[in-house]
C-alpha cells in the first residue's frame, strides 16, 4: 500500500469514529424530551341530593352522559366531588343519603370530599356511604372521637394511565357550629391551613399532579392558595359559588362549580411526568343545558329511588301565582312563622332556603326542595342585642 493510499484511510475511518463519538456525547448531554400528557378532570360539587333533572340542575344521568362522553373521547379523566352529596331532596332525606351514593357511583366518581351535610344524620352514617361508594371518601381534618379519621383516608394517589395525582379532602373547621349535636358528639374538625400543610408536605414529592378536594368556602380556599404552596388546583365547595372563570392565586388554580348540578367544572390539563408539574391549565363551567341527553341506565335508577318517595311529596297543595327568589321565600317564611306562634316576628337562616318557586302548581315536593332541614320551630324572648346579634350575623 503506498503511503497516499493509507493516509486517506485512516482519516476516513478518524473522520467515522469522530461522528459516531459525537453523537454518542451528544445523546448523553441532551435531556430527555419532557413526557407531555393531557388530563381531564370533570368537577362538581353541593350536590344536595338532586339526582332528578328539574328547572335549571342536570340530574345525575345527563352528568352521567358528560362523564360517559368525555371517557370515550379521552384516556386520562378523573371525576371528582368537593362534598355536600346530600341533603336536599325527599329521595336523600328518607333514605339517609343511601340513593344519592347509589347514583354517584354509577356516574363513575374517582374520588369525593365529606362536607358538612354529610354529618347529618350523624357521623355514623357515614361509614354506609363509604361502603356503598365505589370510590374514595376523603377528609384530612375530620376526626372521630377516638382520634380516627371519619372518611376513608385523608388523601389518596390515583395513578391515571402514568399519570400520578394524588387528592387530599379537606372540611370547614366551622362545622359543629353548623350541623345537629345528635350523633354528632365528641367529634373533631381540626384547622384546615394546618392540616393541609402537613398532607401536601406528604404527597407533593410522590405526585404529578396535587388536586385539594376542598369544603371550606371559596374565601377560605382562596386563602389556603395563598398561604400553602405545593398545590396545583383546588376544587371548592360549600359555599355554593359559580368561580367563572377561575381564579389563580400564585401557582394554584381555585374552582368551583355552583351548586345542585347547576354547572359542572370541566378542566383541560396537560401533565409533565418528567418534572412532576403542569404544563398548562384551561377550566371553565358548563351549564346544566348544554349538557348531553340523559344516559338511560342512570336514569332508571333515578327513577327507581323517586318512585319510592312519589306518594309522599308528589301531590298539588297550592297555586303560585308569579316566580318567588329565595330572598322572597325567606320574608314569606318568616311572616308565616310570625302568625303561626303569635310572636312579634319571625327569623330564618337566609342559608336555609335552598329553591326557588316557579310559577304554577305547588306541590309538597317543592315545598321540601326549598327547606329540607327539617328544623324545629321554637320561640324566645330576645333583648336588643340579641336581636342585633342575629340580624348582622355579629359574633
Amino acid at each position: 500500500m503506498n503511503t497516499p493510499t493509507a493516509l486517506a484511510i485512516i482519516t476516513a475511518s478518524l473522520r467515522r469514529n469522530t461522528r459516531w463519538l459525537l453523537l454518542l456525547a451528544t445523546s448523553i448531554c441532551l435531556p430527555a424530551l419532557a413526557e407531555i400528557k393531557p388530563l381531564v378532570v370533570i368537577h362538581t360539587n353541593d350536590f344536595h341530593g338532586h339526582i332528578s333533572e328539574e328547572n335549571e340542575y342536570a340530574g345525575a344521568a345527563r352528568i352521567a352522559a358528560l362523564v360517559t362522553e368525555t371517557r370515550r373521547q379521552n384516556s386520562n379523566v378523573l371525576v371528582v366531588d368537593a362534598g355536600d352529596a346530600i341533603s336536599g331532596t325527599p329521595v336523600s332525606t328518607m333514605f339517609q343519603g343511601k340513593p344519592i351514593f347509589s347514583v354517584l357511583n354509577r356516574i363513575g366518581y374517582d374520588a369525593a370530599a365529606l362536607g358538612n351535610h354529610e354529618f347529618d344524620h350523624g357521623y355514623a352514617q357515614i361509614q354506609a356511604f363509604r361502603e356503598i361508594a365505589s370510590y374514595p371518601l376523603l377528609s384530612a381534618n375530620a376526626l372521630d372521637p377516638a382520634g380516627n379519621y371519619i372518611a376513608d383516608a385523608p388523601d389518596t394517589i390515583l395513578d391515571i394511565n402514568g399519570i400520578r395525582v394524588g387528592l387530599i379532602g379537606l372540611i370547614t373547621d366551622t362545622t359543629p357550629d353548623i350541623i345537629i349535636p345528635h350523633g354528632n358528639e365528641d367529634i373533631q374538625f381540626l384547622d384546615p391551613e394546618t392540616v393541609l400543610r402537613e398532607r401536601v408536605a406528604l404527597l407533593r414529592p410522590k405526585v404529578d399532579l396535587l388536586v385539594v378536594l376542598s369544603h371550606v368556602g371559596h374565601e377560605e380556599e382562596l386563602k389556603l392558595a395563598a398561604k400553602v404552596a405545593g398545590i396545583d388546583i383546588i376544587v371548592g365547595g360549600h359555599s355554593h359559588t359559580r368561580v367563572e372563570p377561575p381564579v389563580r392565586v400564585n401557582r394554584t388554580w381555585v374552582v368551583q362549580a355552583h351548586c345542585y348540578g347547576s354547572h359542572v367544572g370541566y378542566l383541560e390539563l396537560e401533565i409533565d411526568t418528567d418534572k412532576h408539574a403542569m404544563a398548562s391549565f384551561n377550566g371553565y363551567l358548563i351549564p346544566a343545558a348544554d349538557l348531553p341527553a340523559p344516559q338511560a341506565d342512570v336514569a332508571a335508577l333515578v327513577a327507581e329511588w323517586e318512585q319510592q318517595v312519589e306518594e309522599a311529596v308528589d301531590f298539588q297543595i297550592s297555586v303560585a301565582e308569579r316566580d318567588y327568589s329565595r330572598n322572597e321565600l325567606q320574608v314569606l317564611f318568616e311572616a308565616i312563622m310570625a302568625e303561626e306562634t303569635g310572636a312579634d316576628f319571625g327569623f330564618y337562616n337566609s342559608g336555609g332556603i335552598r329553591d326557588t318557586l316557579r310559577a304554577g302548581p305547588v306541590t309538597a315536593r317543592h315545598i321540601w326542595n326549598i327547606e329540607p332541614f327539617s328544623n324545629n320551630l321554637v320561640t324566645v324572648t330576645a333583648d336588643g342585642r340579641l336581636i342585633r346579634r342575629m340580624v348582622t350575623m355579629e359574633g
